[in-house]
């Protein structure tokens, strides 16, 4: 989703105070790199090295490719103008990417982010990661839906929750070291969801990083998360952000 709705910050606001009761994590920035304030950062992950991101909005949506260290993009594709780029996930040998609400899946060569296919699905598309095996989405709702990649069809759903809370907004998902790591749209939390039950394990609110970027725009908000193997940390950024930031999620 990429547009404030009424009453929303409130509802977050609340579900945030509610988790750091008992659940609160900590983190701790150990880098900080350059990232390109005009991408609309709608999925973000990192593969030997190399940055797969997809920016959205309608006429602008593009996916790049481009080095870690240098920011030196190797490849750059842009969508056609009826296609809203949502979340990226990059498993096996293709590049997949949501659309918002065009229900349609792109697959893209990783080597130059050609079309290689599309598969269709119903409902809005959000975020995207995977396990290695199974494609994993998000739309919008509380629910987390693990998918065939081969046609896209569900296999399995989980619900997201806080105790006996359902927590909507679910937006770009990361898999890393046997947990679904998810933002919360229009919040500056990021979840740690046991990707069996569905259930919050801990929340971090990287409110100190956000207010870096907000600049009084609804827009610039969190939304990206990538794991880099190599450092056992997190690359955190958002849309329209000048900076990426490694973080520790301890």
């Amino acid at each position: 989703m990429k547009f404030r709705l009424p009453g929303i910050v409130i509802v977050l606001c609340l579900f945030a105070v509610t988790l750091r009761v008992s659940a609160q994590g900590d983190y701790h920035v150990l880098e900080t790199a350059a990232h390109d304030p005009l991408l609309f950062t709608q999925g973000i992950e990192i593969h030997n090295g190399v940055v797969y991101e997809s920016s959205g909005l309608y006429g602008k949506s593009k996916v790049r490719k481009y080095e870690l260290e240098s920011n030196q993009p190797k490849a750059e594709v842009l969508l056609q103008p009826s296609y809203f780029a949502e979340g990226l996930t990059l498993l096996k040998d293709t590049v997949y990417v949501l659309t918002w609400k065009e229900n349609t899946l792109l697959m893209l060569d990783p080597a130059d982010l050609s079309k290689r296919g599309e598969l269709k699905y119903d409902g809005e598309g959000w975020g995207l990661a995977n396990d290695g095996n199974q494609l994993i989405m998000s739309d919008g709702s509380d629910i987390i839906s693990f998918r065939d990649p081969s046609t896209f069809e569900i296999k399995r759903q989980i619900n997201v929750r806080w105790g006996e809370q359902p927590v909507s907004r679910i937006n770009e998902l990361e898999y890393a070291n046997g947990y679904l790591w998810a933002n919360v749209w229009f919040s500056s939390v990021v979840l740690k969801i046991n990707p069996m039950t569905g259930d919050v394990a801990a929340i971090y609110d990287l409110a100190s990083l956000v207010k870096n970027h907000t600049d009084g725009s609804d827009q610039r908000v969190l939304n990206g998360i990538a794991y880099d193997k190599s450092k056992k940390a997190f690359w955190i950024t958002g849309k329209l952000w000048s900076t990426r930031y490694l973080v520790e999620l301890k």
